[in-house]
């Protein structure tokens, strides 16, 4: 029988820009109730932090906003939880003025393919990796920081200088990938549409995504679903008819422009599975597990969620409570609720051994 791994896997990050009240307000609090229904309902997630704001924090002494973080990823690892790599760059050379920051427009590693060490995608990564772990093993003294996400989901372009980069300093599993995904804007272009017809692939140093290799970075791609027009209307309606569903920390400053025709082919592309978007349902979270469960014809299969605790209110929580509680109901033994260092023990360190 099929057996499937769900990582709860949550992009922990500030709101793009100055615009938030407290950083309690835009990170502490909506991460510390997910933490609590977390437990309360059994399951161990994943964060993948932001790290480099906590640099960019100690760089502008903000101290106040670095304990109250590297406290709370402590607390998230003392509890079972997991904690791992997510880097979103322009903290390298975003400006800080007036107790506020406004976020550079280099959204992407590849922006710094052509700067110096240690300001290069290598040594970016490099700081990264240290910083994690310093935080990380006074609360857990085997800590090892293994899984990488990319900041807005680019691992294109420069993949080869990120993906080599990324194994040569020790990251195993990358979890960077909704399958079917196009987005292009000012800043930034994603597009997953051509990933290989398997649920999880090795990703090869030389860094050609689509291609599976032997060896290299594990993917566990973040479950999706292409969305149609019936998608899109459903959609629209509910975001008219369940505006006080939406929560948000603070407002996105500026992501860049999207032409008519990039932002049709974005909306069209996919859905993924994840909680902090009001206009699905727990239905609509199953619908896109089924289908990737249907999908893949592994023995095994290993899916994740891309969530963010700055858009996650009320109804986000219920959300996700409502889907654990129908994927346990629907498929029992036959599923799992994992974490990326659970994976790394159990799927890479053993068959290393």
């Amino acid at each position: 029988m099929k057996k499937v791994k769900i990582l709860l896997a949550f992009d922990h990050e500030l709101p793009l820009g100055s615009t938030s009240t407290s950083y309690q307000e835009a990170i502490i609090d909506p991460t510390n109730e997910i933490l609590s229904l977390a437990d309360e309902i059994g399951v161990k997630i994943s964060l993948f932090t932001d790290i480099l704001c906590n640099d960019f924090f100690k760089r502008n002494n903000e101290t106040v906003f670095c304990e109250l973080y590297q406290s709370q990823l402590q607390k998230a690892l003392k509890s079972g939880h997991d904690v791992q790599l997510h880097i979103h760059p322009h903290w390298i050379d975003s400006s800080f003025h007036n107790k506020n920051y406004n976020p550079s427009n280099s959204f992407k590693l590849a922006d710094f393919k052509d700067q110096a060490y240690p300001n290069n995608i290598s040594g970016i990564i490099e700081k990264g990796i240290q910083q994690l772990t310093e935080i990380c093993l006074p609360a857990k003294n085997d800590y090892q920081c293994i899984a990488y996400r990319a900041g807005g989901f680019n691992l294109e372009p420069a993949t080869e200088l990120i993906v080599s980069a990324l194994i040569q300093q020790g990251i195993h599993i990358d979890s960077s990938i909704p399958r079917g995904l196009f987005f292009k804007s000012d800043y930034s272009t994603v597009d997953y549409k051509d990933m290989p017809e398997q649920c999880n692939w090795f990703i090869s140093p030389n860094g050609k995504l689509n291609i599976p290799s032997k060896e290299g970075l594990l993917e566990i791609p973040i479950a999706s679903i292409k969305a149609g027009l019936w998608t899109n209307i459903i959609h629209a309606l509910r975001k008219i008819n369940n505006k006080q569903r939406a929560f948000s920390t603070g407002k996105t400053i500026h992501s860049g422009k999207m032409h008519l025709m990039d932002k049709l082919r974005f909306v069209f592309s996919v859905r993924m599975l994840g909680f902090d978007l009001y206009t699905l349902s727990s239905g609509d979270l199953m619908k896109i597990l089924d289908s990737n469960i249907n999908r893949f014809s592994e023995n095994e299969i290993l899916l994740s969620t891309v969530s963010h605790p700055k858009n996650m209110g009320t109804y986000s929580r219920l959300l996700m409570k409502e889907f654990v509680s129908k994927a346990r109901r629907k498929y029992g033994d036959t599923i799992e609720f994992s974490t990326f260092t659970d994976v790394y023990k159990t799927k890479i360190l053993n068959q290393v051994r």
